[in-house]
């Protein structure tokens, strides 16, 4: 692997939004069960767990 200062700049500033790109869904720490059983059944998103509410505002895709 190698570093993109490109691609890490677009992430840095919001030209490239990761999550979206990736199909992912914040989910918070109550939630983490669902987002467990949703992905063992064959979810096709990933999930990101937000433990501590950093990521509030960020809009599921």
């Amino acid at each position: 692997m190698k570093y993109d200062r490109r691609l890490t700049m677009a992430l840095l500033h919001g030209r490239v939004r990761i999550a979206k790109a990736g199909n992912a869904t914040v989910v918070a720490r109550d939630d983490a069960p669902r987002g467990d059983a949703e992905f063992d059944q064959g979810a096709d998103r990933k999930y990101v767990l937000d433990p501590h509410g950093a990521l509030t505002g960020v809009q599921p895709v």
